[in-house]
């Protein structure tokens, strides 16, 4: 049998629970029920923070395109309103400011209010369909060599008779440069300082390693990031081995997922796993991804290794048909371990997929269906609902499930101030305060 891990929130296998007891907030009095631990946290790498801000890479535009981005560039500096609207077809709009400019004149009397910005355009993407064309980019100061920029751009453009290419429409937002938190990242020294500004014991990390394994970006060496992020977040938890706890994570349809989770089991200082479905496009309608999430949950099962799954899939009509399959045949792969449904099976608020979803799981458990026996939920980010009616059917299906099933988490907090405000919104369900101490006691069974 392979080594035992300690694991910090556990009161079940034999840690004392006086431990794990809540602390006050600070300005809060000690009455206020405070949660015991965040059990969906995460931390943020350095190079997840690179990922997260990276920009696409300048490209190289056909020349006639070029030619509209430099004499843009140039008018807009020098003030040459009327070369400026020349620029555009004779119905081009513009937008300037919070409204659209309509016409060469309109769009004349806009630029004179430019003062003369010392204006640089990047190219990052185009296409060209005869005589259309789309180009996209970012746009900063002519001093600066890098894309540390003011805002970004989209035209739409157009051939016209004379062989020039004209912006039919132009739209140009400002942006907000990183802050420094946010290129630094989130290490575990910031998350224990937030735990402790709100009197949270501990947390469960999950680690973002999946991210670099997500569509959603474009990266090299894909498996190589993977290990290094999996590898910082098991290093950054070691620090506080008793208040958090480290789950890895990997994109479940790749190639290399099984490989990565023996690595994982083998790796000091994980204590289980984490999946996200969202972000890694998976399919529980796809019979190939259901057999990969199948064989990843065996192994991890064999290995009592515990699961956190982010279940919200991409797909338009997600609900109660993804809710099955994954009871079905997925869940029941792992009949021994804790599994951490998160968001209570959705995500970003209870809305009627969400309910869908909840409610397979909330018919499961209350039927005695043993494939939901060690089904646990995390309530992140489940508030605030906006409708009442799914307010009072919330918190019904969570009675139905019984409270010893809840856990409470933040998910991505850069503040202390975001920690708060996330059991403050989640407060405002219509639960009892007995109810709300029950759930802020909680801890997930992490056993092995």
């Amino acid at each position: 049998m392979r080594r035992t891990r300690i694991i910090a929130l556990v009161v079940a296998a034999g840690l004392s629970s006086r431990a794990f007891t809540p602390l006050p907030m600070r300005g809060q009095v000690a009455q206020s029920p405070v949660p015991v631990a965040d059990h969906h946290a995460h931390l943020r790498s350095p190079a997840i923070a690179a990922l997260w801000h990276a920009r696409l890479p300048p490209v190289d535009l056909p020349v006639g395109l070029d030619r509209v981005v430099r004499d843009f560039e140039r008018y807009w500096h020098n003030r040459d309103e009327a070369a400026f609207a020349g620029l555009f077809t004779a119905n081009g709009i513009m937008l300037y400011g919070d409204a659209w400019r309509r016409g060469r004149a309109a769009i004349r009397v806009a630029q004179l209010d430019s003062k003369g910005a010392d204006l640089k355009l990047w190219a990052q993407q185009f296409e060209v369909h005869d005589s259309l064309a789309y180009v996209v980019g970012s746009y900063g100061h002519r001093t600066r060599a890098d894309l540390a920029d003011l805002g970004r751009f989209h035209w739409s453009l157009r051939k016209e008779r004379d062989g020039a290419w004209r912006i039919v429409a132009s739209m140009m937002s400002n942006v907000s440069p990183p802050s420094p938190s946010d290129t630094a990242g989130l290490p575990a020294r910031a998350l224990i300082a937030q735990l402790d500004s709100v009197g949270m014991r501990g947390a469960t990390v999950l680690s973002l390693a999946y991210q670099f394994g997500s569509p959603m970006f474009e990266v090299d060496d894909e498996y190589a990031r993977v290990r290094a992020e999996n590898d910082w977040t098991a290093r950054e938890a070691a620090g506080y081995p008793d208040r958090l706890v480290a789950f890895c994570s990997f994109n479940p349809t790749t190639a290399y997922a099984l490989e990565e989770l023996e690595r994982c089991l083998h790796t000091p200082g994980f204590s289980g796993l984490k999946l996200h479905f969202t972000s890694s496009f998976v399919d529980l309608r796809n019979p190939d991804h259901v057999e990969r999430l199948q064989r990843i949950l065996q192994r991890a099962n064999a290995e009592r290794f515990p699961i956190v799954v982010h279940m919200r899939t991409l797909d338009e009509t997600y609900g109660r048909i993804d809710a099955e399959i994954f009871l079905r045949e997925i869940l029941a792969q792992a009949p021994d371990v804790p599994v951490q449904i998160a968001h209570l099976a959705g995500w970003g608020g209870y809305d009627p997929d969400t309910e869908q979803a909840f409610s397979v799981f909330a018919d499961a458990i209350a039927s005695g269906d043993r494939r939901a026996a060690n089904v646990y939920f995390d309530v992140t980010a489940v508030a605030p609902v906006t409708s009442d009616s799914l307010r009072a059917i919330a918190v019904e299906r969570m009675r139905k499930v019984g409270l010893g099933r809840f856990v409470f988490g933040v998910d991505l907090a850069d503040t202390a101030s975001q920690r708060r405000e996330r059991w403050a919104q989640f407060t405002q369900l219509p639960f009892t305060e007995d109810e709300l101490r029950a759930i802020a006691a909680n801890v997930v069974p992490y056993t092995r």
